[in-house]
Protein backbone atom coordinates (compact mmCIF):
# COMPACT_ATOMS: atom_id res chain seq x y z
CA UNK A 1 0.00 0.00 0.00
CA UNK A 2 2.96 2.41 0.59
CA UNK A 3 4.23 1.67 -2.97
CA UNK A 4 0.81 3.11 -4.16
CA UNK A 5 1.61 6.35 -2.81
CA UNK A 6 5.01 6.64 -3.85
CA UNK A 7 4.21 6.89 -7.41
CA UNK A 8 1.83 9.91 -7.26
CA UNK A 9 4.21 11.77 -5.56
CA UNK A 10 6.89 10.76 -7.95
CA UNK A 11 4.62 11.58 -10.56
CA UNK A 12 4.24 14.91 -9.31
CA UNK A 13 7.17 16.01 -8.86
CA UNK A 14 8.50 14.70 -12.26
CA UNK A 15 5.23 16.94 -13.84
CA UNK A 16 6.72 20.08 -11.86
CA UNK A 17 10.43 20.03 -12.78
CA UNK A 18 9.08 19.74 -16.17
CA UNK A 19 6.54 22.69 -16.05
CA UNK A 20 9.43 24.79 -14.84
CA UNK A 21 12.06 23.77 -17.37
CA UNK A 22 9.57 24.74 -20.28
CA UNK A 23 8.56 28.45 -18.31
CA UNK A 24 12.28 28.71 -17.80
CA UNK A 25 13.17 27.90 -21.68
CA UNK A 26 10.05 30.03 -22.22
CA UNK A 27 11.66 33.17 -20.42
CA UNK A 28 14.87 32.98 -22.80
CA UNK A 29 13.30 32.49 -25.96
CA UNK A 30 11.21 35.80 -25.01
CA UNK A 31 14.56 37.18 -23.65
CA UNK A 32 16.30 36.39 -27.00
CA UNK A 33 13.76 38.00 -28.73
CA UNK A 34 14.07 41.49 -27.03
CA UNK A 35 17.72 41.39 -27.18
CA UNK A 36 17.37 40.02 -30.60
CA UNK A 37 15.15 43.40 -30.90
CA UNK A 38 17.16 45.63 -29.31
CA UNK A 39 20.26 44.74 -31.02
CA UNK A 40 18.31 45.39 -34.49
CA UNK A 41 17.57 48.86 -33.03
CA UNK A 42 20.80 49.82 -31.70
CA UNK A 43 23.97 47.68 -32.84
CA UNK A 44 26.18 50.47 -31.62
CA UNK A 45 24.52 51.88 -28.35
CA UNK A 46 27.84 53.06 -27.15
CA UNK A 47 29.92 54.05 -30.19
CA UNK A 48 32.97 51.28 -29.49
CA UNK A 49 33.46 50.49 -33.06
CA UNK A 50 33.44 54.53 -34.03
CA UNK A 51 35.82 55.21 -31.38
CA UNK A 52 38.10 52.27 -32.63
CA UNK A 53 38.06 54.04 -35.99
CA UNK A 54 38.89 57.42 -34.71
CA UNK A 55 41.40 56.08 -31.85
CA UNK A 56 43.24 54.38 -35.25
CA UNK A 57 44.30 57.63 -36.01
CA UNK A 58 46.78 57.81 -32.93
CA UNK A 59 48.32 54.51 -33.25
CA UNK A 60 51.46 56.09 -34.87
CA UNK A 61 52.22 58.39 -32.28
CA UNK A 62 51.99 56.27 -29.42
CA UNK A 63 54.91 53.59 -29.48
CA UNK A 64 53.71 49.93 -28.79
CA UNK A 65 55.68 50.22 -25.26
CA UNK A 66 54.06 53.58 -23.79
CA UNK A 67 51.75 53.57 -21.35
CA UNK A 68 48.35 55.68 -22.01
CA UNK A 69 46.22 57.24 -19.34
CA UNK A 70 42.14 57.62 -20.28
CA UNK A 71 40.17 60.53 -18.65
CA UNK A 72 36.74 61.15 -19.62
CA UNK A 73 34.00 63.51 -18.48
CA UNK A 74 31.56 60.14 -17.96
CA UNK A 75 32.58 58.42 -14.71
CA UNK A 76 33.84 55.08 -14.81
CA UNK A 77 31.45 53.88 -12.49
CA UNK A 78 28.57 54.50 -15.40
CA UNK A 79 28.30 51.54 -18.18
CA UNK A 80 29.14 54.30 -20.71
CA UNK A 81 32.29 54.95 -19.11
CA UNK A 82 33.56 51.86 -18.60
CA UNK A 83 32.20 51.05 -22.62
CA UNK A 84 34.88 54.00 -23.58
CA UNK A 85 37.51 52.72 -21.15
CA UNK A 86 37.37 49.05 -22.44
CA UNK A 87 37.01 50.20 -25.99
CA UNK A 88 40.09 51.82 -25.59
CA UNK A 89 42.20 49.62 -24.10
CA UNK A 90 41.15 47.22 -26.76
CA UNK A 91 42.39 49.65 -29.85
CA UNK A 92 45.49 50.76 -28.03
CA UNK A 93 46.47 46.88 -27.22
CA UNK A 94 49.33 46.24 -26.96
CA UNK A 95 49.90 49.91 -25.36
CA UNK A 96 48.87 49.58 -21.46
CA UNK A 97 46.11 51.92 -21.02
CA UNK A 98 45.52 53.35 -17.53
CA UNK A 99 42.85 55.13 -15.70
CA UNK A 100 43.41 58.66 -14.42
CA UNK A 101 43.32 57.69 -11.12
CA UNK A 102 46.11 55.09 -11.23
CA UNK A 103 49.50 55.53 -9.34
CA UNK A 104 51.22 54.77 -12.29
CA UNK A 105 48.99 57.49 -14.25
CA UNK A 106 51.65 60.55 -13.51
CA UNK A 107 54.52 58.66 -15.34
CA UNK A 108 52.98 58.24 -18.69
CA UNK A 109 53.68 60.52 -21.60
CA UNK A 110 50.71 60.34 -23.70
CA UNK A 111 46.83 60.56 -22.24
CA UNK A 112 43.68 60.46 -24.17
CA UNK A 113 40.53 62.24 -23.35
CA UNK A 114 37.40 60.82 -24.56
CA UNK A 115 34.47 63.17 -23.98
CA UNK A 116 30.83 63.10 -24.49
CA UNK A 117 30.09 66.67 -25.78
CA UNK A 118 32.33 69.75 -27.23
CA UNK A 119 33.83 71.40 -24.83
CA UNK A 120 37.08 73.62 -24.75
CA UNK A 121 39.57 70.49 -25.00
CA UNK A 122 42.94 72.38 -25.01
CA UNK A 123 41.55 73.62 -21.43
CA UNK A 124 40.84 70.40 -20.09
CA UNK A 125 44.41 69.04 -20.96
CA UNK A 126 45.78 72.31 -19.57
CA UNK A 127 44.53 72.03 -16.39
CA UNK A 128 45.92 68.35 -15.97
CA UNK A 129 49.61 70.24 -17.41
CA UNK A 130 49.20 68.57 -20.97
CA UNK A 131 49.55 69.54 -24.46
CA UNK A 132 46.87 68.52 -26.95
CA UNK A 133 48.70 66.39 -29.62
CA UNK A 134 45.55 65.89 -31.54
CA UNK A 135 41.91 66.00 -31.77
CA UNK A 136 40.91 62.85 -33.08
CA UNK A 137 37.61 63.95 -34.11
CA UNK A 138 34.04 62.91 -32.29
CA UNK A 139 35.16 64.21 -29.01
CA UNK A 140 38.50 62.13 -28.58
CA UNK A 141 41.55 63.80 -28.22
CA UNK A 142 44.97 62.94 -27.56
CA UNK A 143 47.31 64.35 -25.23
CA UNK A 144 51.00 64.36 -24.12
CA UNK A 145 53.01 65.98 -21.30
CA UNK A 146 55.35 68.76 -22.46
CA UNK A 147 58.15 67.81 -21.56
CA UNK A 148 57.51 64.21 -23.40
CA UNK A 149 58.23 64.93 -27.38
CA UNK A 150 58.56 61.60 -29.37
Amino acid sequence: MSQGREKPVLWHAKAAVAALAAVALYGALIQFGVTEQFAALYPDPYQVMGLQERLSRALGRVPPQERVVFFSDVPFEEVAGQAAFFAVQYAFAPRIVLLEKAPQARQARFWLGVFSRQDNFMQIGADRGLLMEQDLGGYVVLYRKPEARP
